[in-house]
Order: C-alpha cells, then sequence, then structure tokens
C-alpha cells in the first residue's frame, strides 16, 4: 500500500481515508472532494461573519468609549478646567465702576454684571499673571463687551498712568482738564485757564463757535517730558475733527434727525452721558429723535446738569427758561455738547435703532428701560424711586427732591 501512495496515486489514498472510523461515533457517509470544498466554503462564509460582527462590536466600543472621554472631558472642564473665558478686545462699550477697596472678586463681579468678562476666576487668574495686575485703581473704566479677561486687566492697567493718558468716553471738558494737570503734574486749574486762553488756537472748526466742548476726543495720547497743556489739547481736537470727517456727520444729519453734523455731536453727547451700556444707544438716539421730532421736550437731567455743574436740580431751576441748557422747559437741543462722546454714541446718532419709544430711565448701571407712553414711564421711574427710598411725583413724572 505505501508503495501505491507513493506512485501517486490519490484515490488510493481517499480508499484509505474511507476505512477509518468516525470520530464522532456512527454511520456517516464517506467525505468527497466536493464535499470537503463546500466545507471549506462554509468556514470562510462564517468567519467573515464572525469578523464582522467583531467589527461591529470594535465600533460599538469605540463609540462606547468616545462618549465616555467626552463626558469625562466636559465633567473635568467643569470641576477642574479653567474658568470660563471671552476671547479678544470685544465689542461695544460699557462703563464700570471700580470702587476703593475692591477686591479682586469684587473687581471681577462688577465686570461680570457688564458682560465684560465672561466669569470671576477669569478675572481674578488674568489680575494675577499680569505683572502690573495689582496696580488697579479705583475709578470708572471704559471697557467692551465680552473681552477676555486677559485683554480687560491689559486696558484697565493701562489705564492706570504709563507715558500716555487715556481720556475715557463720556468725561465732559472739565473732568479732562483735571486729568491731564494730574498727569502733567500741573496745579489743578492750569489747563481750564490755557482751554479759555488759547481756545482760537487749539483747531477748532467754524462750527463749534469756540465751544471745545465735544472735541476732546476720548483715546489714548502718548505724553512727552515737558509738554504743555495745549499740546494734548490740540491734539485731541485735531483727533476729533479728523475723525468726525470720517464720519461725515453732515450726511448722516437728516436720517439722526437734526440739521446739521454739530447737532449729532450734541445729540451723541446726550446719549453718552446719560448711558451706561453702548447696546442701549440705539434705543436711546431714537428716542431723542422722536422728541425733536414730534416737539416734545427732551426732559434730560444732564443736559441742565452739566449747566449747574452739579447733579442736584432744585424745582426754580428745573422751571428756569433762561437756563440754556434746561431741556425741561425750551425745546429742541441744547447750544452745545454735555460731553466728549465715543465713536458708539456718535454712530448710534447718525443711526438710531428702528422704534417707537419716547422715554427712558437707567434702573440701574446694567439695565435701561424704554416706554412708548407717559404711564409706562410713569410706572417704571416710580419702582426707580421707591427702591431708592424716595417719594414719586405723578403728575411730572419725576422722584421728590
Amino acid at each position: 500500500m505505501d508503495d501505491e501512495l507513493h506512485d501517486g496515486h490519490p484515490e488510493d489514498a481517499d480508499a484509505v481515508e474511507e476505512d477509518r472510523p468516525s470520530l464522532f461515533g456512527g454511520d456517516e457517509e464517506p467525505e468527497t472532494r466536493e464535499s470537503d470544498r463546500k466545507r471549506k466554503e462554509k468556514g470562510k462564509k462564517e468567519g467573515r461573519r464572525n469578523r464582522g460582527a467583531c467589527l461591529i462590536v470594535a465600533v460599538c466600543l469605540l463609540g462606547a468609549t468616545a462618549g465616555a472621554g467626552w463626558w469625562g472631558y466636559g465633567f473635568y472642564q467643569t470641576h477642574f478646567g479653567p474658568p470660563p473665558d471671552y476671547s479678544g478686545d470685544g465689542s461695544g462699550s460699557v462703563n464700570v465702576e471700580i470702587k476703593t477697596g475692591d477686591s479682586g472678586q469684587a473687581m471681577g463681579q462688577a465686570l461680570k454684571d457688564a458682560d465684560v468678562v465672561k466669569s470671576i476666576g477669569a478675572f481674578v487668574n488674568a489680575v494675577g499673571k499680569n505683572p502690573k495686575g495689582a496696580s488697579i485703581q479705583p475709578g470708572t473704566y471704559t471697557l467692551a463687551h465680552q473681552m477676555s479677561a486677559a485683554a480687560a486687566v491689559a486696558k484697565m492697567v493701562d489705564s492706570n498712568g504709563g507715558n500716555a493718558l487715556t481720556i475715557p468716553e463720556g468725561k465732559k471738558a472739565v473732568d479732562i482738564y483735571a486729568k491731564i494737570d494730574a498727569k502733567l503734574k500741573l496745579p489743578n486749574g492750569t489747563t481750564a485757564g490755557v482751554a479759555k486762553d488759547k481756545v482760537n488756537e487749539l483747531g477748532l472748526p467754524d462750527y463749534a463757535h469756540g465751544n471745545i466742548e465735544g472735541f476732546l476726543y476720548p483715546t489714548k495720547y502718548s505724553v512727552t517730558d515737558g509738554m504743555k497743556p495745549e499740546d494734548l489739547l490740540k491734539q485731541m481736537v485735531s483727533t476729533a475733527v479728523d475723525h468726525f470727517k470720517q464720519l461725515n456727520l453732515d450726511a448722516g444729519a437728516q436720517q439722526a434727525g437734526v440739521k446739521d453734523g454739530y447737532q449729532v455731536l450734541i445729540e451723541a453727547s446726550i446719549v453718552q452721558a446719560e448711558g451706561n451700556n453702548s447696546a442701549d444707544f440705539g434705543k436711546m438716539a431714537r428716542v431723542v429723535a422722536n422728541r425733536l421730532k414730534s416737539n416734545t421736550y427732551l426732559g434730560m437731567d444732564t443736559t441742565l446738569q452739566y449747566q449747574l455743574g452739579r447733579t442736584t436740580m432744585s424745582d426754580k431751576e428745573i422751571g428756569d427758561k433762561s437756563l440754556a441748557y434746561n431741556t425741561y422747559v425750551n425745546h429742541g437741543l441744547p447750544p452745545g455738547p454735555i460731553s466728549n462722546p465715543g465713536d458708539d454714541a456718535i454712530k448710534a446718532a447718525l443711526n438710531p435703532t428702528p422704534g417707537d419709544w419716547a422715554y427712558w430711565i437707567a434702573m440701574s448701571p446694567t439695565e435701561t428701560r424704554f416706554a412708548t407712553t407717559f404711564d409706562e414711564h410713569k410706572k417704571n421711574v416710580q419702582e426707580y424711586c421707591t427702591a431708592r427710598g424716595k417719594g414719586f411725583d405723578p403728575v411730572r413724572g419725576m422722584c421728590k427732591s
């Protein structure tokens, strides 16, 4: 038999296999080449199915792992990650007051309430990372909405001093004069005297009629050793005039509901002085435009306060028609600007938000309420007065003094 196998007769080999008993016992059909081929083919198919099942399981496991990883990342960010923070330098503007004795937490809260920073923690961390973070002084800071904490801290540190003078938006000329005196280490009143004596040498346009208010453009100015007040004043006026030309105030006057670019500036100065939040400027400008169109008194505290040089007003002063800036009893805009507005207020005056509002009241530094009727406005004012422990005059819609 061995010789036959070695002589290459495969059919004899198959015959040898047929004589072997079944491994499982019983009488099974002898395995042929055809059955062997089918068995192998079946094995391949089952292998493919098994590999497909393994692939599905692997994908499911991968998805479960990814889901767990994402959940874990979210948990880490919430419990151990850095505090939420905005990115970039932000947009718009808002005035934020930092009070004497405010801690980093208190500063961060004030900025978060005004939507300058996204979280107190991000601000506190940024203060710690800034080498001059501890130098932030009390005062009112003009910042943007939704700034990164690092950008907010840098802006506040920069406003503290250095070799530059930063003029915030909405300051009156008398306040800017005082800042210049302090920066140049001059006696109080020096810059005010220079502005009065040299007003015709500062580059004011003819339409300003010798009134510098509104032309001390709010931005940063370089300060050098030996600089004189008139040098800074000329820089400010020149910057303002050039900027107003770029904004084309005269061309936008009609849409603003006023006769010329100077009145646009006056309106913007009121919006800037009255508002705390640039997000409200468009609506405030619309209120002014609506009241001017209907020939209704503007009735703004800030215009009369500007002329009086104080925030308190007597009933007699409120009714005094001889006070040119008294918009309670004089129709139209006051004769000149009452502050030095920034771009947001000017652009709002040029493009008021569409609406029929006729009144507003600043309920808090972060909330301004608008009303279309006097009755609606009086309810807001009464709530405002009550919250401050003051009486309410329902006839005039004002808090009692």
